[in-house]
């Protein structure tokens, strides 16, 4: 879908064997690449890892893609922008010797502030229909214990695992698998990696309201496009130059 808004149809495509596919073309005339990275924090490391290894210069990143919310004001559609997020891990050594609680939750992390500011500039502009609100994000280490789904076939002890988030970090807007290695890899890239976040709103953690896949899709395209422009319109010190180069080929 957002390949197509890309310069050239004819954009250099790879499928990944690490389970990933990327799109690399130009948009608006600035080197773009757009990554189909699947589900999780591991998928996040390859994904930021690997290209940084293969790309010279700064980078930014900018994820999109969906999340819950824990906070029953924040209707399904709504596109949340994190200005920062806190991992949420289980902790396994609660089941082995009891110690410590069965889930740490950690310190947050922020997001790049002038690139949060361009996305979530572009999301208001595209006048989304359910409307863009900026909030902390929170990052599980899995879809199920660590984000409070009840499984009666597992010990999880997770039943008050969402409202011990929300009396830990009260601004809690969005529950995910991928935002905080982001922006903790970011934090870690020695200044050379911008990274922000949106996503959009598909469940409704409390009342289980689900968003339907024809809304997804029409957000997803406006939305992702938003996300496209906030990139271009980020200055970066310089881009990679020389007829070796993806983009000049």
């Amino acid at each position: 879908m957002l390949s197509k808004m890309l310069d050239d149809p004819d954009n250099l495509f790879i499928a990944s064997n690490r389970g990933f596919t990327v799109y690399t073309g130009t948009y608006k005339k600035t080197p773009l690449t757009i990554i189909a990275t699947g589900m999780g924090t591991p998928m996040i490391d390859f994904v930021v890892r690997e290209s940084r290894a293969v790309v010279d210069g700064p980078m930014a990143i900018v994820r999109f893609g969906t999340c819950g919310t824990p906070q029953t004001h924040i209707p399904i559609g709504t596109i949340m922008v994190a200005d920062q997020s806190v991992l949420i891990r289980r902790n396994v050594d609660h089941w082995i010797n009891e110690s410590g609680s069965p889930y740490d939750i950690s310190r947050p992390v922020p997001a790049h502030p002038a690139l949060t500011e361009a996305v979530f500039s572009q999301l208001n502009d595209a006048r989304t229909p359910y409307g863009v609100q900026r909030g902390s994000n929170a990052t599980a280490d899995s879809f199920y214990s660590s984000q409070g789904r009840q499984d009666p076939h597992f010990d999880d002890r997770n039943a008050s695992l969402i409202d011990d988030l929300l009396v830990a970090h009260p601004g809690t807007t969005s529950l995910e698998m991928e935002t905080f290695k982001l922006l903790h890899l970011a934090h870690c890239s020695r200044g050379v990696v911008a990274a922000a976040a949106a996503t959009i709103v598909l469940a409704q953690r409390r009342s289980g309201a689900f968003l339907s896949n024809d809304d997804k899709h029409v957000l997803e395209r406006l939305c992702g496009q938003a996300c496209m422009d906030a990139l271009v319109s980020y200055p970066l010190e310089s881009t990679m130059q020389g007829d070796t180069c993806v983009w000049n080929r």
